[in-house]
């Protein structure tokens, strides 16, 4: 999310804050897969924003268990 860029010019994080100013979406964890290196402020930024990095390339698997450990639900199976 973070590397996307809108014609407009803003960030994934700048779409990110948008969302958070929606009601039925504050709450709703995002997951932020990104192949850049970021800057303590922009780790910060998306902390504070409840969002949650991902380094290219990630495992799947890892997302998923991280997911299911988000969510509660059961991963043993």
């Amino acid at each position: 999310m973070l590397d996307m860029r809108l014609p407009d010019g803003r960030t994934g994080l700048d779409v990110l804050a948008d969302l958070r100013q929606i009601p039925g979406f504050r709450e709703i964890p995002v997951l932020i897969v990104t192949g850049s290196i970021l800057t303590e402020a922009e780790r910060a930024s998306i902390a504070k924003l409840r969002g949650f990095v991902f380094f290219k390339p990630e495992g799947f698997r890892t997302i998923v268990n991280f997911l299911d450990r988000l969510t509660g639900r059961d991963h043993s199976g």
